[in-house]
C-alpha cells in the first residue's frame, strides 16, 4: 500500500465510521490553501481514461475555469452514492452557466491496481460522465485526507471549499454558487435560485435513501 493510499484509509476511517456520521472537513491552513510550489505557478495532473466524458491523457489544476475535484476509491460505498449526485449537480450548472465549473473526479487508487477497463466501468456504472482519472498529486498538494472528498479550486490555484462527505446535489450547487459569487464570479443566474431548494442550518446532507 502507498503512502496516499495509507493517508486516504486513515481518513476515510472516520468518515464512514458508522451509519448516520457525517464528517466535515475545513480546508488545511498553508498558503493560500493551494499547493505549495517553486515558482508559485505550477499545476498539478489527473491521469484521465478513456470513459464517458473523459478522454486519455491529463487534465491540470488548475484550469482555466473553476474546478470542482472530487477524490473516490471504487469499493467505497459512500463514493458510489455520491457520483449520481455530482452529475445532477452538474448538470444544473451547464444549464446555468455552462462550462464556468468543470468537473473532475482523481482515484487513489493506481492503475495496477485498478485498470483502466475496470474503472470504466465503474465509471460507467454509477452515472459519471466527465473527467475520470488517476490522482497524481492533488490529494497530497491540497492536504486531502479521507473520501469521497470534494474540493473547489479557482484558476488560481486556491482552494475555495472542501467536503469530506456524500452531499446531495442541492447542498452542491449552493455552496460552490455561493463561492462563485464571493469571488466575484457570478454571472446571469436567471429566475432559477437553487439556495431556495434547500433548507436547514447544515451545509452539508446526508442522501435521502428514497431520492430516485
Amino acid at each position: 500500500m502507498n503512502r496516499r493510499e495509507l493517508l486516504a484509509g486513515l481518513g476515510s476511517a472516520g468518515a464512514l465510521a458508522g451509519a448516520g456520521t457525517l464528517l466535515r472537513v475545513g480546508p488545511p491552513s498553508f498558503g493560500a490553501d493551494g499547493p505549495e510550489t517553486s515558482d508559485g505557478n505550477e499545476s498539478l495532473e489527473v491521469e484521465t481514461i478513456d470513459a464517458r466524458g473523459s478522454e486519455a491523457g491529463t487534465v491540470r489544476v488548475p484550469t482555466d475555469a473553476v474546478a470542482l475535484v472530487t477524490f473516490f476509491v471504487t469499493g467505497c460505498g459512500n463514493c458510489q452514492a455520491q457520483i449520481p449526485e455530482l452529475a445532477a449537480a452538474r448538470n444544473r450548472f451547464r444549464e446555468r452557466r455552462g462550462d464556468a465549473v468543470r468537473f473532475i473526479a482523481a482515484t487513489y487508487q493506481r492503475s495496477e491496481t485498478l485498470s483502466p477497463a475496470a474503472l470504466r466501468e465503474w465509471w460507467a456504472t454509477h452515472g459519471g460522465d466527465w473527467a475520470v482519472g488517476y490522482d497524481a498529486g492533488l490529494a497530497e498538494a491540497y492536504g486531502v485526507v479521507g473520501y469521497p472528498t470534494t474540493i473547489l479550486v479557482d484558476p488560481n490555484g486556491e482552494k475555495r471549499w472542501h467536503e469530506t462527505a456524500v452531499l446531495d446535489r442541492e447542498t452542491i450547487v449552493r455552496d460552490v454558487d455561493a463561492e462563485l459569487e464571493a469571488e466575484g464570479s457570478d454571472g446571469d443566474r436567471g429566475e432559477e435560485n437553487p439556495s431556495d431548494e434547500t433548507t436547514g442550518e447544515s451545509t452539508a446532507s446526508r442522501i435521502d435513501g428514497s431520492r430516485p
